[in-house]
């Protein structure tokens, strides 16, 4: 999508979107008086108000556009960031669904004063790039042209468009990693494999000079002694990975590490997941590629940070080989596993690259991303990602980026209660509870687990399990993979840089 500003609206597009705030009683009077009339109209018949988001398909036919769509933007005072990405978002999607190919409007000109301007730049790159996006490649090419995306915007501005324009350019840098992530995720589990994962990895490797990786195979893993990820994968006929890329963007400061989730296909081991749970499970390694993708928006946007991206690869899978319930493994740090449950996998993956990173690299702040537990999509659902930690600061930190980028957080409680939750019986730990009826606060008790391999960084554990995939349609975000964790942790890093 080329995304354009214009001192006026745009004639050549398609569609104009003329925005009125509940304050705009003229109705678009300054527009068009016949404009004004119909809207008067229609809101007398109730079949539009100024509310935010109500949208009214005009019959306007002597002007230049093929169709005249007003949208409510609410009270003028409620306007943010985060409101200009959803009236955006629903634009593209009334634009496309009506097979337009452009449109023009004045919603960000409107927006003026409801944040800095680079700000608006950023969030209206990505209203325009996340509802724009679709995953279409495996369609018939006339199912295709269906879903086909929309060639340009332009967006009404008319003073200086230099922050503005800034913003568009960071904004769209965020949203292509984010939209990069959602085409791993959305792909197949036959195409996504750890080995498909290295191949992206050593891409953007290869992008930035700025960026090294290093690639751990089973036989430096097992001479690591990480058995709690190879006992994952011993049931997979894929390899398992180590993957960590390595960007220095400051002479200075320790690194950030941030660790990702990568499950290629999570059957559930012997503990199998059952109809209509399992079938989604090539997303499990929707935190990996949340993982790549922030390494790669610092290379491009050059920031004042040294960061690791560390992504364990593996697959759960059913086999002769795999592991049992019952089982016990020995991880990294020498604490061993009991495997209460072979679909608590994702902290038995984690647990090793939380350990390996801490004690090679020392990292300052570890920050980890998962699908990690049904629990948090029980009760977090879609719009927001648990988080949970040791360090109050970081996690209020995390939660300001996530309110900012509209990729959003909740804190959950670590209360010291959980602390000995995970606490095994005949081994160090086992990987599902053993207090209460064993699924009690689920998504805290995982978080514990992977505590225990974290000694001196400042850490915090993000449980993306229902943000990472939606079973609905959102304003900008549609059904599928979502890139869940990426745009909050760029927000965090740009604004947690380096001074030098």
């Amino acid at each position: 999508m080329k995304i354009t500003i214009t001192k006026d609206l745009d004639k050549a597009q398609d569609v104009l979107f003329l925005g009125l705030f509940e304050e705009d009683k003229d109705n678009g009077k300054s527009f068009s008086k016949e404009l004004a009339e119909e809207v008067e109209e229609a809101m007398n018949r109730k079949a539009f108000s100024r509310k935010f988001g109500e949208m009214y398909s005009t019959k306007l036919s002597s002007h230049s556009y093929k169709k005249v769509v007003v949208m409510g933007l609410g009270e003028k005072k409620d306007l943010n960031a985060e409101k200009i990405r959803q009236a955006l978002g629903k634009m593209v999607t009334c634009a496309k669904g009506r097979s337009f190919s452009s449109f023009t409007t004045n919603v960000v000109e409107k927006a003026r004063d409801a944040a800095s301007h680079e700000s608006l730049g950023r969030a209206a790159a990505e209203g325009l790039l996340l509802s724009n996006y679709n995953f279409s490649k495996y369609l018939a090419k006339e199912k295709q042209e269906k879903k086909k995306p929309l060639d340009a915007v332009s967006l009404q501005w008319s003073s200086s468009a230099t922050e503005l324009s800034e913003g568009l350019k960071v904004g769209r840098i965020i949203t292509e990693a984010t939209n990069m992530v959602r085409d791993l995720v959305n792909e197949p589990a036959n195409v996504v494999t750890s080995e498909y994962m290295e191949k992206m990895a050593k891409q953007v490797a290869s992008e930035y000079n700025s960026v090294k990786l290093k690639v751990l195979n089973k036989a430096e893993l097992e001479k690591e002694g990480m058995g709690s990820l190879l006992g994952v994968n011993a049931g997979s006929k894929n390899p398992p990975k180590l993957l960590i890329l390595e960007y220095t963007g400051s002479k200075k400061g320790k690194h950030t590490a941030l660790l990702g989730k990568g499950i290629t296909f999570d059957s559930g081991g012997y503990n199998l997941k059952p109809t209509k749970y399992i079938e989604d499970m090539k997303t499990d390694m929707a935190g990996a590629a949340a993982v790549m993708a922030a390494v790669k928006i610092a290379a491009e946007l050059k920031l004042k940070k040294n960061l690791l991206g560390v992504m364990p690869m593996c697959e759960n899978m059913v086999d002769a080989t795999a592991q049992h319930p019952g089982d016990i493994v020995k991880a990294f740090n020498g604490k061993t596993i009991e495997i209460g449950n072979t679909d608590a996998e994702g902290r038995l993956v984690l647990c090793d690259a939380l350990a390996y990173t801490e004690a090679k690299y020392a990292p300052e702040v570890m920050i980890d991303f998962a699908t990690l537990t049904g629990a948090c999509v029980v009760a977090l659902g879609y719009y927001a990602a648990g988080v949970m930690g040791t360090n109050a600061e970081l996690l209020k930190k995390l939660e300001e980026a996530g309110n900012h980028s509209g990729d959003r957080v909740w804190q959950l409680p670590f209360f010291e209660e959980y602390q000995d939750w995970m606490d095994g019986t005949i081994s160090d730990l086992n990987n599902v509870s053993q207090k209460g009826k064993g699924y009690e606060a689920g998504s805290i008790t995982a978080g514990v687990f992977l505590s225990k391999f974290v000694e001196k960084a400042k850490w915090a554990h993000v449980d993306i399990a229902g943000s990472a995939y939606w079973c609905v349609d959102g304003p900008y975000l549609t059904k599928g993979a979502t890139g869940s964790g990426v745009r909050m942790l760029a927000y965090y890093l740009m604004e947690n840089q380096e001074k030098e």
